[in-house]
């Protein structure tokens, strides 16, 4: 009896034990299907990539598209690669699937032809070089706010050495003074930002032309506590440098040069963007910023109005022309060969992406601009 007793323990032992390991091999193999499938959904670079060009495709391969057209290229793309996704993870034994959740209208401005930097309005422009007005208190200078408290990817510029200052190679590496002639008269061209949400921050972006390098050199600096601090210095050769000042790189004649600094002109928040002496550069220019088209020309035709920064400062000429003149068309509404020019574009896409096995789902958004991915 004693003896069939301590079987029957020794049996239940047994199976407990059995029970036990199971649920501790199901649940480690849980984990690991949800470590797993959280990590391919967070680094996933095969949907990023593809997002990422559909979206270049979308906003570059024309300049007269409308929204809709442009959202339905993405939708369409997405689509096709979702039903490549499920056919190749089904043969695994999971699913996993991409579906748009949600895109941001933007607005893309474009100056294609190589020309001075000025706005496209005539009137503006014979105001603001006629009196060298400028809203950021710098003399002689003729100043436009580009840009009004937007956030803005993809911002680059091609520039034409000739048509910037000339500076030499001993004058940059002594920059650190910044009292210098290279950044103190009249004939230099700079991009500055300043932060309208979450800081103070003002920075400056000097474009200028080292004569000992056949370079175009871009020179960062930082304005704090009203004096004016250097970040970083880069350069790259040729007679044309495309300069992209978002995605902190420079290209030129010796190829690719990162200058990752740029980007801290911009960071995440939202600026107020000026070019400052735009007729001392001749280039081409284009970018992205986060608001639709009507919306974002609007705001910056209402800066050229009595009440905006620059229009403060128009306002005592007392509209020179006819009343008309009064309402500024800063951007032409269409492509133009000689002016800049806005259209449509989508900002960024949001993406949800989803991993299903038998055992769990786990699912999450991946929201992409161009830039952001850090593909060409």
């Amino acid at each position: 009896m004693i003896l069939i007793t301590g079987l029957l323990l020794a049996v239940l032992l047994v199976g407990l034990a059995l029970v036990v390991n199971s649920a501790i091999y199901t649940e480690n193999l849980s984990t690991r299907e949800v470590e797993g499938s959280s990590q391919a959904l967070a680094d996933d670079p095969p949907t990023t990539e593809r997002l990422t060009r559909s979206m270049r495709e979308a906003n570059y391969n024309s300049d007269t598209a409308n929204y809709v057209e442009r959202r339905s290229a993405i939708r369409q793309n997405v689509s096709t690669w979702n039903q490549h996704q499920m056919a190749s993870s089904v043969r695994n034994g999971r699913l996993a699937s991409s579906e748009v959740a949600a895109m941001q209208n933007g607005t893309r401005v474009i100056q294609s032809d190589t020309s001075d930097f000025m706005p496209g309005d005539d009137d503006i422009v014979a105001e603001i070089t006629g009196l060298t007005l400028d809203p950021l208190g710098i003399e002689d200078r003729t100043t436009w706010i580009v840009a009004p408290d937007s956030k803005t990817r993809n911002f680059e510029m091609t520039v034409e050495r000739a048509s910037l200052q000339e500076t030499r190679q001993s004058l940059l590496d002594a920059i650190g003074d910044l009292g210098s002639e290279i950044l103190t008269g009249s004939d230099e061209f700079f991009v500055q930002t300043n932060r309208t949400t979450g800081s103070n921050e003002m920075w400056r972006i000097y474009l200028v032309n080292d004569v000992d390098n056949d370079s175009v050199a871009t020179v960062l600096t930082e304005i704090e506590g009203g004096e004016e601090n250097l970040r970083a210095v880069c350069s790259a050769k040729g007679d044309s440098v495309n300069v992209r000042l978002t995605e902190g790189t420079l290209v030129g004649d010796n190829g690719e040069v990162s200058c990752p600094e740029l980007k801290q002109a911009f960071g995440q928040e939202r600026n107020d963007i000026f070019y400052v002496g735009a007729d001392e550069v001749d280039g081409s220019y284009q970018f992205i910023v986060d608001e639709e088209r009507g919306s974002f020309e609007s705001k910056v035709n209402d800066e050229y109005e009595d009440g905006g920064l620059i229009g403060s400062l128009l306002s005592g000429l007392g509209c020179l022309l006819d009343p008309d003149s009064c309402e500024p068309n800063i951007f032409s509404s269409s492509p133009s060969p000689d002016d800049p020019y806005t259209t449509t574009a989508v900002y960024d896409t949001s993406v949800e992406m989803t991993y299903q096995t038998d055992r769990m789902r786990f699912t999450r958004n991946l929201t992409v601009a161009p830039e952001s991915s850090g593909l060409p």
